[in-house]
């Protein structure tokens, strides 16, 4: 059986409008992403990060992010990467499963 996910995009804590004023949609994947962006966000680990130069301390919270994400069934397991960029971004990345989408 397939899952279908539809969702309201949601940007900057705000439903998002399309031209006509109405709510636009998200589906599948972007579903998934944005679902894990939130989660990431309201377990308050991303502000833990704020300032910190300690890399065993920044690889902890890092690891912490990764089994946040790892909670979501849509994932495959085992395929998420939490990563810190240069520019001190937080990169997610993983693999869905099949019929997820």
């Amino acid at each position: 059986m397939v899952t279908v996910n539809i969702d309201l995009n949601i940007l900057d804590n705000d439903i998002a409008l399309d031209s006509f004023a109405v709510p636009s949609q998200l589906t599948s994947t972007d579903v998934i992403a944005q679902d894990i962006k939130h989660r990431i966000i309201e377990s308050g680990k991303l502000t833990e990060l704020i300032g910190l130069r300690n890399k065993n301390i920044v690889s902890k919270i890092l690891t912490e992010i990764e089994l946040i994400v790892e909670q979501d069934q849509r994932l495959e397991s085992g395929t998420i990467k939490v990563v810190k960029t240069i520019t001190g971004e937080i990169s997610v990345t993983a693999k869905t499963i099949e019929g997820a989408v």
